[in-house]
């Protein structure tokens, strides 16, 4: 759901290690099973690697956004915690990372679309999707992200709650800013630990 932000971190990752993990990270949802099972080139395997470390991460209890998301949306908290994110780094992008979205996200997208021959059949809608309608530059616009929720809620099952993440979003934005913000940052650090811890660990063996 947050594709702005695992690309923001495979992105360092890459840049920093010459690394290759943007691609399989961005698809990350849509590859299942064992990492050793699934036919990409060991290069890319990482970005699943890398992926399924941000998931867990962003899934822990200690979660920033959780007071806030648990009792309303319960199961459901991880997509609106997820795409609430996106949302505040879309919106922040400039002052955050001191650089143009517009321009990160032409890049993400480029070299998504390179690898474009190992897409599973399922990723290819919806890489379509956001490479039409600009999502992630599109995020900071409330009426975008309400018509996101409106499509997942239709697509997810007893999905109808997300329809009011954003009123939700509208009663607490500043605090959800916030957190959205910290929690981003942390993941971000963390994920970059235990990715490079695994390697090092992956080296000796």
């Amino acid at each position: 759901m947050n594709f702005l932000a695992h690309s923001l971190i495979s992105l360092e990752i890459d840049e920093k290690e010459n690394k290759k993990t943007l691609y399989a990270n961005f698809a990350g949802d849509f590859y299942k099973g064992l990492v050793e099972t699934i036919e990409l080139p060991d290069e890319l395997k990482e970005g699943v690697v890398l992926h399924r470390i941000i998931d867990k991460i962003s899934d822990r209890n200690e979660n920033f956004l959780n007071e806030l998301l648990t009792e309303k949306f319960g199961i459901f908290k991880g997509i609106v915690s997820d795409m609430y994110i996106d949302h505040f780094l879309s919106k922040n992008f400039d002052s955050l990372f001191n650089d143009n979205l517009n321009n990160i996200e032409n890049k993400i997208l480029y070299n998504i679309k390179i690898n474009e021959k190992f897409f599973p059949d399922n990723f290819k809608r919806t890489f379509q999707w956001l490479k039409s309608g600009k999502v992630m530059s599109s995020y900071q616009n409330i009426n975008f992200l309400e018509r996101a929720f409106y499509g997942i809620s239709q697509r997810v099952r007893k999905g109808e709650i997300l329809k009011s993440a954003i009123i939700e979003l509208q009663k607490n934005y500043n605090l959800f800013e916030e957190k959205a913000i910290k929690e981003f940052f942390y993941v971000k650090s963390e994920s970059i630990k235990v990715f490079n811890k695994n390697r090092r660990i992956k080296k000796k063996c």
